[in-house]
């Protein structure tokens, strides 16, 4: 199954649903940053020149700014969450080995325990 990017404002990352094409005015319900702008569009990127990557593109001073650029095209962001969370845990367990992270710990005694038998209880002094 295909999972649809969604589309999120860049500054506040409410997501947001459209029922027609974004206007240069159109803002966002939630913290009112222009939708139609540089920032939200899928060919910026601050790392190459002009800051975008259509070449057609004309130079935008104010890249928050709504804008009439003829190429924009909003970026859909894919809900990475679970795949970053899901790696952190896979190289915790390549790390220390067996089911580390599997399972949270009840009390603050059963994650003491673990500790202990992870690096070995501490000597008393």
């Amino acid at each position: 199954m295909i999972q649809e990017p969604r589309l999120c404002c860049y500054k506040c990352h409410e997501e947001l649903v459209f029922d027609v094409k974004i206007g240069r005015r159109d803002t966002c319900p939630n913290c009112y940053s222009y939708l139609h702008c540089c920032f939200n569009c899928q060919f910026w990127n601050p790392d190459v020149h002009n800051q975008c990557t259509e070449n057609q593109g004309e130079f935008i001073r104010d890249r928050a700014e709504g804008n009439f650029c003829l190429y924009f095209t909003f970026k859909g962001t894919k809900d990475t969450s679970d795949d970053e969370a899901t790696k952190a845990k896979n190289r915790l367990q390549s790390m220390f080995g067996g089911d580390v992270v599997k399972t949270t710990p009840r009390s603050a005694d059963e994650a003491k325990a673990r500790l202990d038998a992870l690096f070995g209880s501490p000597k008393k002094r």
